[in-house]
């Protein structure tokens, strides 16, 4: 019995502490709202006094009030970069997407065509003989085999990828209709952009011909112009560029060689200089003297030539 009557006792007071703590929070809140700045006191007076409706309301006003007033956005200019970079990856993987169903659409498509119209239309797109391969397959597929169509389309739409749309479209639609004048326009199109393609590829193939030629003929110049300096410096007996030649390891060759050209173009100088004024003997002398400058300039250009592949 005691124990009921002793909280019925109690009640009053605790009523009477309700109703003086409720004016102290609305006086603590309203005061707290009024507040500018949520100074560390405010705020730990407001989490005391103040009752929140949820633990969600209650973690969003403590952000609120220890957010900086001069923070930066969260956003970043690195973000914004890194979101676009995304964006494109996304847009570029969804138009590979759509181009990869596209294709396999012309796939189904094609194949419910006719052996002939098929062949039209694929030899009309320069496709090869592996495509038509792959559509006589599906079509003798039977209707149960549905994974296999499946499997059979996904690998028809990857040989038609490349295909260029507007012409397997314009194809494909003059095909049901039975068009034949578009047909007709679409093929000789294409021949003539392959003539013009094939045109280009000729025109660039000739003129990389033509530059490496160039290139070519640039770089012998410039063994050319070595070789001439050599011979001009050996024959005039000049020691730097006799000293210069004869002292290359590069390159491995035969200086004894070497030393009997320079001595035969020297000895036949002289015979040139001794027979001047013999007409019969200088035919000789001249013929000799040109094989034996040929012969000498040819050793000498080669060990140019030895000497840049070293080089590089």
């Amino acid at each position: 019995m005691a124990r009921l009557v002793r909280p019925l006792m109690q009640w009053p007071k605790l009523r009477q502490q309700c109703c003086h703590r409720a004016p102290l929070n609305y006086f603590f809140s309203s005061f707290l709202r009024r507040t500018p700045i949520a100074t560390e006191e405010t705020t730990s007076l407001s989490f005391s006094a103040t009752s929140a409706p949820s633990s969600h309301g209650n973690v969003h006003n403590r952000l609120r009030a220890l957010k900086p007033r001069n923070a930066p956005p969260l956003n970043s200019h690195e973000d914004d970069s890194a979101t676009d970079s995304d964006s494109d990856d996304k847009k570029s993987r969804n138009q590979k997407k759509r181009e990869a169903r596209r294709a396999v659409r012309w796939g189904m498509q094609i194949a419910a065509f006719s052996t002939a119209q098929i062949k039209r239309i694929l030899s009309v797109a320069s496709l090869d003989e592996d495509v038509l391969d792959a559509i006589m397959l599906v079509k003798r597929l039977g209707p149960d085999v549905k994974e296999g169509k499946r499997r059979q389309f996904n690998y028809i739409g990857k040989l038609l990828r490349e295909v260029e749309p507007e012409l397997m479209e314009g194809l494909i639609q003059a095909t049901k209709v039975g068009d034949h004048a578009t047909l007709q326009a679409l093929a000789a199109a294409n021949m003539q952009n392959i003539q013009d393609d094939n045109n280009q590829q000729s025109k660039e193939s000739e003129d990389e011909k033509e530059k490496e030629e160039e290139e070519e003929e640039e770089e012998l110049q410039e063994y050319v112009n070595i070789a001439t300096r050599w011979y001009d410096g050996l024959i005039n007996k000049d020691i730097s560029i006799t000293n210069e030649v004869y002292s290359v390891q590069s390159v491995d060759f035969d200086r004894q060689e070497l030393r009997k050209l320079v001595r035969e173009v020297l000895s036949v100088q002289e015979r040139q200089a001794i027979a001047d004024g013999n007409e019969g003997e200088q035919g000789q002398v001249d013929s000799k003297i040109v094989h034996a400058k040929k012969s000498l300039t040819r050793f000498l250009l080669t060990l140019a030539k030895g000497m840049s592949v070293h080089t590089i």
